[in-house]
């Protein structure tokens, strides 16, 4: 029997991980090991040098307090788990994970880690803001699992960044895009003089994205986009070899 760790950056009480959790159990055996609060926007961070408290919920679903997303990965990955899984899925996140989105979302950040682990890893998102609606998201990541799971070792070391619209026509494999923001930090000072900050802004635009994962979401498709570990130009590094002049000794 396959056996699939879920983690994901919503936490305990996300509305998507309980449909996620029914679906892949009826191609697998199901852990999960999510953050126990709301961690969106961690990226790929981790925790060094603290204690986290893992937290059991019921028989093979436990929170870890104050863990970011690829904490929980590594957890499962590595203490749980002792490095047999078969599948990471990280989701269902409330709204899109579309473009440079991928850089800040635990989402990602979570499957990254599998990735990275050499476990073909899926990092699943609705793609609307603030869905209600999980099911279907949910079906077809199993859908998609299964598939997966029949090529293991052609889809080791790669994330799969997943978006998923109500009454998809399909699955496309696409490039990421460009999202366009009206990003604003808010400043406040207290009577002491000390600054605080808040980061916030609103989604403007796909800009001009024909082609890409935001383009064939709005044309109403499952986008697939295959996210590498190596981050590595490797088109800029024959293009850089000609401009960097190495210092004489």
């Amino acid at each position: 029997m396959y056996k699939i760790l879920i983690s994901n950056d919503d936490g305990l009480k996300a509305p998507g991980l309980r449909p996620l959790m029914k679906e892949l159990s009826k191609i697998g055996k199901v852990y999960v090991i999510v953050p126990k609060t709301q961690m969106s926007g961690t990226g790929h961070g981790i925790t060094l040098a603290k204690y986290k408290k893992v937290e059991k919920i019921e028989k093979d679903f436990y929170v870890i307090k104050g863990g970011t997303p690829a904490d929980c990965v590594k957890y499962g990955l590595y203490n749980f788990l002792k490095n047999k899984i078969d599948l990471v899925v990280s989701g269902i996140n409330t709204c899109p994970n579309l473009g440079q989105d991928v850089i800040y979302s635990g989402t990602v950040g979570a499957a990254r880690e599998g990735a990275l682990k050499g476990v073909p890893s899926l990092a699943v998102s609705a793609a609307e803001m603030g869905a209600t609606e999980y099911e279907h998201s949910a079906i077809a990541t199993r859908e998609i699992a299964e598939k997966i799971l029949k090529s293991k070792n052609f889809f080791k070391n790669i994330c799969l960044n997943i978006n998923i619209p109500q009454n998809y026509k399909g699955i496309k494999v696409a490039p990421l895009g460009l999202r366009i923001y009206d990003e604003n930090v808010k400043t406040v000072v207290d009577e002491k003089g000390n600054f605080s900050y808040r980061l916030s802004g609103k989604y403007i635009s796909g800009g001009k994205n024909e082609g890409t994962d935001i383009d064939i979401v709005d044309k109403g498709y499952i986008s697939v986009t295959p996210l590498p570990t190596d981050q590595t130009d490797f088109t800029f590094i024959k293009k850089l070899s000609y401009k960097v002049i190495i210092p004489s000794k």
